[in-house]
């Protein structure tokens, strides 16, 4: 109070502060199997003989995408789908890649969208997605022996 009523305050100057503040949220999508994030490394996909069909084949569990957008892209960089033997011969096993998402199955060389969690606490059945490969012959029409490959799945935040 004395400030104000002393013969000084008129020669002290108005104060501004100006403050620009600004904020840049990213979209972030994560993959998770088997409650886990998907590291950089990848995950071993196994495929093995199935007692009915006799084609050497997998289904994978459900993956769930988690991140701070309503939804994601997916798709293989991969145009196709190709085992090559890896010690011992020259022969190579196609593969049939799909897509299991709410009980469609579709090509996993086409793109397909799927929601995206906000928290994998969140995971059920109906927004998980599931993916197979399966080989074109049954397993008797491939040479005994070891097969890999590595095919990239690209998951792409839909803004």
């Amino acid at each position: 109070m004395l400030c104000l009523w002393s013969p000084l305050s008129y020669g002290i100057p108005n104060s501004q502060l100006s403050v620009d503040i600004s904020a840049e949220s990213v979209a972030r999508v994560t993959l998770y199997y088997r409650g886990i994030p998907v590291s950089s490394d990848g995950l071993d996909f196994p495929l093995v003989v199935n007692g009915i069909s006799q084609k050497i084949e997998q289904t994978s569990s459900n993956f769930f995408l988690v991140g701070n957008v309503d939804r994601a892209d997916l798709v293989f960089e991969d145009s196709e789908f190709v085992l090559p033997q890896i010690y011992g011969g020259n022969t190579k096993m196609p593969l049939i890649g799909s897509f299991i998402f709410q009980g469609a199955v579709t090509d996993s060389r086409q793109t397909l969208q799927v929601p995206v969690l906000d928290d994998i606490s969140q995971a059920r059945a109906v927004n998980g997605l599931k993916i197979k490969f399966a080989t074109e012959f049954t397993a008797g029409h491939y040479t005994k022996g070891r097969y890999g490959n590595v095919f990239t799945l690209i998951v792409t935040p839909v803004i």
